[in-house]
């Protein structure tokens, strides 16, 4: 655990010095007075302030990050729909063609010549 990027040994440290320079009563008070001074910058809007700028700017490689793949994943979907889209342009076009050689074919067969004896009605009821 570290408060102000001081461990707790360093800390330990510290309060002991504070209690050997100032002696017990005055240690105590001052502590007192440190934990009053703390407690009120905790609460005062600077400290909010700068505890919301220093989570910013500790979350921002990772937005950074998130930004990024949302981009790639973006691109992808772009390149994806491009290849969808061109496929079914491709396979538009094949149909296309292939409806019109069927139209072409069945044109063909359906067309009926001439009987020189009687009507085409007539024959294709004899043939069938």
């Amino acid at each position: 655990m570290q408060i102000f990027n001081v461990g707790i040994l360093e800390l330990l440290f510290i309060l002991i010095l504070a209690f050997i320079v100032l002696g017990p009563q005055k240690a105590i008070a001052t502590a007192r007075n440190i934990g009053a001074w703390i407690r009120n910058l905790a609460k005062s809007p600077f400290w909010r302030e700068v505890v919301s700028a220093s989570n910013e700017i500790r979350d921002l490689p990772q937005r950074i990050m998130d930004d990024v793949q949302l981009q790639t994943l973006i691109e992808e979907l772009d390149l994806t729909s491009q290849e969808i889209k061109g496929t079914l342009d491709q396979t538009d076009a094949i149909a296309h063609t292939e409806l019109n050689n069927l139209e072409d074919q069945i044109k063909r067969n359906l067309r009926i010549e001439p009987v020189p004896n009687g009507h085409p009605e007539e024959e294709s009821q004899k043939s069938a």
